[in-house]
């Protein structure tokens, strides 16, 4: 072969080598695996356990469960660590500056996917927080958290785990997937939107008085579903289960779905549900704890 032939060859074999991109994953059998979605199962984190850059994060309310028992590598995140008080607000997103740091400590980084795991609410409210921060498209959570792990044979250790090499993060607010007070009161009544109020049946009713709710009852116009209905045996239902139960509650795929609560917690597990199903949708924060301390903004309560 003339020596212009061979070095074109050389070229274009450096350069294909260069700019190829990164394969999916493959499976045992050789097949490449499609991308996973927010919801992943024990089986496939103990396939990708050693990808580059995954992260496994367990959110949870107390440091002693994690210290008990976790999955060997997963890095701890109190859930007070990603929300903050403001003023008479109980859990409100932290500056998207402190949220950078907090993850950047935790060896996030730009690529790499991130696995949450932990009890429902702090891992759902994790998740809606990541997906603020513009990181959505590469979190899953873990169905079942540590005890779909252990039942899949997955290890478990009490021992520390290393800190983390700083990871290099650059964020893009999604301010489109919050709502606040003047956002819901100007579309409760639109019927392009639906406002799902994750609260018990009491709590919605108004039969009851929550802590840090100044008036009982709900925002006038909402539907109310328990978040507790998306769950069967701590796991998230199916999304043929889940499509049925926010289909009950009014939801389609055209219109804008609102989640709230007491303090916008509960309403990220009904958030993460219709991401899961591809749904537009957004929390309200402040939820009922905001809402109801504004004397001029509705409440509606069942009869008496």
């Amino acid at each position: 072969m003339p020596f212009s032939a061979r070095w074109h060859a050389m070229v274009t074999a450096f350069s294909s080598a260069v700019v190829a991109p990164a394969l999916p994953a493959q499976d045992s059998c050789g097949e490449r695996e499609p991308p996973p979605g927010p919801l992943v199962t024990a089986d496939w984190l103990k396939r990708h356990r050693s990808d580059s850059g995954l992260v496994i994060l367990n959110a949870e309310r107390a440091r002693a469960v994690f210290d008990s028992a976790h999955i060997p590598g997963s890095r701890f995140i109190a859930s007070s660590q990603f929300t903050i008080r403001q003023g008479d607000l109980i859990t409100e997103l932290p500056p998207v500056a402190r949220l950078d740091s907090l993850f950047e400590g935790l060896g996030v980084g730009d690529r790499g996917r991130i696995v949450i795991y932990g009890e429902t609410l702090p891992a759902t409210r994790l998740f809606f927080t990541l997906d603020y921060l513009g990181l959505g498209e590469r979190v899953s959570l873990l169905n079942g958290g540590l005890e779909s792990w252990s039942r899949a044979g997955g290890a478990t250790t009490a021992d520390p785990t290393p800190t983390p090499v700083r990871g290099s993060l650059i964020v893009r607010p999604r301010p489109e997937l919050l709502a606040d007070a003047a956002y819901v009161n100007a579309r409760r009544s639109d019927p392009g939107v639906l406002l799902l109020d994750a609260r018990t049946r009491q709590e919605f009713d108004g039969t009851v008085l929550e802590e840090a709710v100044a008036r009982a009852g709900h925002i006038p116009g909402a539907v109310q579903l328990d978040w507790t209905e998306l769950m069967s045996e701590g796991k998230f239902r199916d999304k043929g289960d889940l499509r049925q139960l926010l289909a009950a509650a009014g939801a389609t795929p055209a219109r804008e779905i609102i989640t709230y609560c007491r303090v916008g917690s509960r309403a990220s597990a009904l958030y993460f549900a219709a991401r899961l199903l591809g749904y537009s949708v957004r929390l309200y924060d402040g939820s009922m704890n905001d809402w109801a301390a504004r004397a001029e903004l509705p409440v509606a309560r069942k009869p008496q």
